[in-house]
């Protein structure tokens, strides 16, 4: 679950008590070469899934791992989806594993497993991938080099506390969120061209930093600070990296997704139940909607608002256009949290 749900949270600590069902993988239907997934965290004692979309013909498939495998289970709290050469890689906070499928079929595949609260996988070439992870405590945060090919850890980064979203750098460096996980962080990771070590941690104004986008506005990287739940008064910020903080705002707290514009001119997120646009002429409310999770299509610019209702029934994808103007809308699973695209 992300970080602003800190009841959630501390649930975690509990995922040994649940555990998947086990099944015979098999073959199924399913032809997911294009589209918008969705990852739905999914309820306590229950599973998460993901549902696909096709935004040109409107058809919806809800859990479509289960699916493909005759009805196995992801396990509880599913985290993140990233496609790859030819396979998707599910992250599964509660599992501790990451599930690999084939990314047409959803077919599984193999699993990746020896991860502590896994977050998200970052792919750096054909052999190679980072899975952020918080640690079994929930606090000593790490950054997993996977090889994937043989399915297996090399090596352990340490980096700050609840390490989240990453990015990959024009220079070869990654930079990591690190969102605090059950605790509180204000730093920056960032990890060397060949992945192997930290080489810097640096401060931001705003406390748990979850999400880092390139901007083509502005020199550098931004970032989302959700704010902390151990503050009296909480706030969030988020502003530039250039690479040490410059500019900034105070936003809501407890926001999240900070995602780009196709073009990167203008980057959006969601906070305080609107979603806010920040570009070179500074930070502005688009329109009105609840959104815990949120994606930009590459393609079109709309954006995807994922509302997670009340955590625990059927969720919903609202799409707007940039302007504020609704274009539609799909049922998801419960608690949606993250939205990708493939084009």
């Amino acid at each position: 679950m992300k970080v602003k749900h800190f009841f959630f949270l501390f649930l975690c600590g509990l995922i040994g008590f649940f555990s998947c069902k086990k099944v015979v993988f098999q073959a199924g239907p399913g032809n997911y070469t294009a589209g918008v997934f969705v990852v739905n965290e999914g309820p306590f004692g229950g599973t998460g899934s993901i549902t696909w979309h096709n935004p040109e013909t409107g058809e919806t498939v809800q859990d479509v791992f289960a699916k493909a495998n005759g009805g196995a289970v992801l396990g509880q709290f599913v985290q993140s989806l990233t496609i790859h050469n030819g396979k998707g890689y599910i992250v599964v906070n509660g599992a501790n594993k990451v599930y690999v499928v084939d990314a047409v079929s959803f077919k599984y595949i193999d699993t990746i497993g020896g991860l502590l609260l896994p977050r998200f996988l970052l792919p750096l070439d054909d052999h190679t991938a980072l899975v952020s992870q918080w640690g079994a405590d929930g606090l000593t945060g790490s950054v997993a080099k996977i090889d994937l090919i043989t399915r297996q850890i090399t090596l352990t980064i340490p980096t700050g506390k609840g390490p989240e979203k990453m990015i990959r750098q024009a220079n070869g460096l990654v930079a990591v969120a690190n969102s605090g996980g059950f605790g509180v962080d204000s730093t920056v990771s960032i990890l060397n061209t060949d992945n192997t070590a930290e080489v810097t941690r640096f401060t931001v104004p705003g406390k748990n930093p979850g999400s880092l986008v390139e901007a083509a506005f502005s020199p550098g990287k931004f970032v989302h600070c959700r704010g902390s739940f151990l503050d009296a008064n909480p706030s969030g910020w988020v502003g530039a990296l250039t690479p040490t903080p410059v500019t900034g705002f105070d936003i809501p707290a407890y926001g999240d997704d900070l995602v780009a514009a196709p073009d990167s001119q203008t980057l959006f997120f969601a906070a305080g139940g609107k979603i806010y646009a920040l570009n070179a002429a500074g930070l502005s409310p688009l329109f009105d909607q609840i959104a815990y999770g949120l994606g930009c299509d590459p393609a079109t610019g709309n954006l995807y608002c994922a509302d997670a209702k009340d955590f625990n029934s059927q969720g919903e994808v609202v799409i707007f256009q940039s302007d504020g103007t609704r274009t539609g809308a799909f049922s998801v699973g419960v608690a949606p949290g993250e939205v990708v695209f493939i084009r």
